[in-house]
């Protein structure tokens, strides 16, 4: 106790450094916590999907820069998903940003476009609502949300579903609420997901269609099949034989 008290007043003499040493042990604390969480996420809890064993991610290449692990573009994803037999399903993201208006001052919030299938590929379900419908898929202005965001912006409105909110200037339909979200997986705080995969803002259609890579994909393998028979069945799509020769 006696040294407790001497310490108190040696850090009530020099105030100054009292709050530089408060403030630094805070923010120690609080990075080691982050990284921790981080870590966890990554290496320690793994992806809460359904089946993660099953899950495969494709990324292309391109050998003659000498280029892999590259995302993939419009016209070889829909090559590789109408073109396969070994995945139950098979789905792509990419990541986008949102602007919220409507509700106070401008919020810019993180999420992805993604294939309708996606969430049901990944074995993610909502807590409330649904996952999005192949029919909505390119065609319907209708959005998945974080839980976070239902908290933050929806004041966890038991009746969010249904709720319009306009992003990026469109007014869009809340049709399902996610669970929290792995940041390994999705990156941190995604709050928006919408259905329009095939599109990227700032370039046409016809220049998407030419080659621009920004697809991650993923597909869940079949009982049965193993990852080894999805890589044969990737490289047999991606270099077919000739029927003139080998």
């Amino acid at each position: 106790m006696t040294d407790l008290r001497f310490a108190i007043r040696q850090l009530l003499k020099s105030p100054a450094f009292t709050l530089l040493a408060v403030i630094t042990l805070a923010l120690g604390i609080g990075m080691n916590t982050a990284i921790f969480s981080l870590i966890n996420d990554l290496f320690l809890k793994g992806l809460p999907f359904e089946k993660p064993d099953q899950l495969v991610i494709l990324q292309a290449e391109a050998k003659e820069r000498n280029l892999e692990q590259l995302p993939m573009s419009v016209p070889r994803f829909w090559h590789y998903r109408d073109g396969q037999t070994v995945f139950s399903s098979f789905g792509a993201d990419s990541g986008m940003g949102y602007i919220l208006t409507g509700q106070g001052d401008p919020v810019q919030l993180n999420g992805a476009n993604t294939t309708a299938n996606y969430f049901d590929t990944l074995g993610i379900h909502p807590i409330m609502g649904r996952n999005f419908l192949a029919e909505e898929e390119m065609k319907a202005d209708v959005a998945l949300v974080s839980q976070n965001f239902w908290r933050k912006h929806l004041n966890s409105d038991p009746q969010a579903i249904g709720r319009s909110i306009t992003l990026n200037g469109v007014a869009t339909t809340i049709v399902g609420v996610l669970p929290p979200l792995p940041i390994s997986w999705f990156g941190r705080d995604p709050d928006i997901f919408t259905v329009k995969p095939f599109q990227l803002p700032g370039l046409t259609q016809e220049r998407l269609m030419r080659g621009v890579s920004f697809l991650r994909v993923v597909g869940r393998l079949k009982p049965g099949v193993t990852a080894d028979q999805a890589q044969a069945m990737a490289a047999y799509l991606y270099h077919p034989p000739s029927l003139f020769g080998p």
